[in-house]
């Protein structure tokens, strides 16, 4: 019986569930709807803006990507593009290699053709939700993150992935050895 409880205690322990929360697709069609500004274009360029890995808990960055502008599909009167324009979107960007519940990272690389649809924030055009207003038209495949992953976060990554399969196989053969010793000891004669 006990060591059934701590096989229990174990599994709760090593295998915590988490819960990732993103938004309904209704909700991210609403928010693209009512954003002001809805474009299609080529990414030209992408650059630091400002670190923001001290006000945060994990690495994160301000970043401006340069859109060349092959459609305008919605604008206010106040804004001013046409084709081929260069426009600035300013956005947030978290690594991949980051755990992140909710919505979808923003995933830019020069020369990825995005459909966009954009609000203006705090720092100018930004993204109206994230990634989640972002659709990749055509994306580059060969990509380097701005921040690549260190490797004691890739050590600890995969150890966390493994730690399930060997704790496991420890009490498999922990129990096979309890099996043949027992066996061995407490076979009758005969």
């Amino acid at each position: 019986m006990r060591i059934w409880l701590m096989v229990i205690v174990a599994s709760i322990l090593l295998f915590p569930v988490s819960t990732i929360a993103s938004m309904e697709p209704s909700e991210i069609e609403e928010i693209k709807r009512q954003a002001p500004l809805h474009i299609i274009g080529t990414v030209k360029n992408d650059s630091l803006t400002e670190d923001l890995s001290d006000q945060s808990t994990s690495p994160e960055q301000l970043r401006q990507m340069k859109l060349r502008i092959s459609k305008v599909v919605k604008k206010p009167d106040e804004v001013d593009l046409s084709i081929n324009d260069s426009f600035d979107v300013i956005y947030t960007y978290i690594p991949s290699w980051v755990a992140m519940n909710g919505g979808k990272k923003v995933d830019i690389y020069e020369g990825d053709q995005i459909e966009i649809w954009l609000e203006r924030g705090e720092h100018g055009w930004e993204p109206a939700s994230g990634g989640d207003t972002i659709d990749h038209l055509t994306y580059v495949e060969n990509r380097s993150e701005p921040i690549p992953e260190p490797w004691t976060h890739w050590i600890k990554e995969t150890f966390r992935e493994y730690i399930g399969v060997v704790v496991m196989s420890m009490f498999v053969l922990a129990i096979i050895m309890v099996l043949f010793l027992t066996r061995r000891f407490y076979l009758p004669k005969g």
